[in-house]
């Protein structure tokens, strides 16, 4: 009987998870029209996110499924290619730590971390690393839709955005 009650004790804690799955989007764009401006907040279904981003290309989307307190998110999208006698890099490279502090049904969730975008080779040797202090990210499920820019580099026109989204288990 004893062995069954520490059995049962194993699996309560999974048990508290069962009901919600915290999703963490991000995504990167770069401008593509010199006089677009990014928007510290973009309100809105991700299709109005998209709409809003007219002036920029997409570099990246993310959607992390099951995100908990503590997880490094991590997004890489980058080309190499052989420039003849050297190695170029063009894309971007983050590692965010996720934060989850949640109590009872109020919600609070933090991204942060470092992104580094690079573009070398074709005649240009840009390396930046931005260093993002974690961010309050908005939780769609509480009403509001939308997403908060967590950093712009404006000499490569890049800048990251992100937010929750939870959703029910059954």
């Amino acid at each position: 009987m004893y062995k069954y009650f520490l059995v049962f004790l194993c699996l309560v804690p999974s048990f508290t998870f069962a009901g919600e799955v915290r999703n963490v989007n991000f995504a990167a764009f770069q401008k593509v029209d010199k006089d677009f401006e990014f928007e510290a907040i973009v309100e809105g279904k991700f299709s109005d996110f998209i709409t809003a981003m007219k002036g920029s290309k997409v570099l990246a989307l993310a959607h992390t499924a099951d995100a908990r307190d503590g997880d490094v998110i991590t997004m890489q999208t980058s080309v190499l290619r052989d420039g003849g006698d050297n190695l170029g890099d063009y894309g971007t490279d983050c590692q965010l730590s996720f934060k989850d502090e949640s109590e009872g049904t109020d919600t609070s969730f933090l991204l942060g971390g470092i992104c580094h975008i690079e573009q070398v080779g074709r005649g240009k040797d840009v390396r930046k690393t931005l260093i993002i202090p974690h961010t309050n990210i908005p939780d769609t499920s509480q009403g509001f839709d939308g997403w908060i820019m967590l950093d712009e580099d404006e000499e490569t026109g890049v800048a990251f955005y992100a937010n929750v989204s939870v959703e029910s288990q059954k």
